[in-house]
């Protein structure tokens, strides 16, 4: 599929440690490109810091049942969501790198020409301590102003 212009939800719910409900929850709602064809996605968009203003290029990359993030910017970042499988990185911030670890608990995604969803549940580690339980869900359809 040649670049498909789409509107995106993105939300994002984090539960501290040793909290039962929902402490922090963060929701976007923006523009971006989806390329890729029969099993291989791959989403790409921008969000912008509205405190700062600053942008973050931001690439999701969805095959075999896995979905590779990628954040460029200041604030720059890869994972890799592959169910039941850890993932160890970096968090690299203008004031060091620290270390991250993900264990993804749900990876799913579906896509029907521009239209999808990614969902994607699971526990993150900073500097090999547990920092929380995490969901991202990711809507998208296309655009009008295509």
């Amino acid at each position: 599929m040649r670049g498909k212009k789409v509107v995106l939800s993105v939300t994002g719910v984090v539960q501290d440690v040793g909290s039962e409900e929902t402490s922090d929850e963060m929701r976007l709602v923006t523009t971006g490109e989806l390329t890729g064809e029969k099993d291989s996605y791959c989403l790409r968009y921008t969000e912008t810091q509205p405190d700062t203003a600053e942008t973050h290029k931001v690439t999701f990359t969805m095959q075999d049942g896995v979905v590779t993030m990628s954040r460029e910017g200041d604030y720059h970042t890869s994972m890799i969501f592959s169910q039941g499988n850890r993932f160890e990185g970096s968090y690299n911030t203008p004031y060091g790198a620290l270390e991250m670890g993900v264990f993804p608990t749900q990876v799913k995604y579906t896509v029907d020409d521009a239209h999808g969803e990614v969902v994607l549940k699971y526990q993150l580690d900073i500097q090999g301590q547990y920092a929380s339980m995490r969901e991202m869900r990711i809507r998208f359809a296309p655009s009008r102003r295509a």
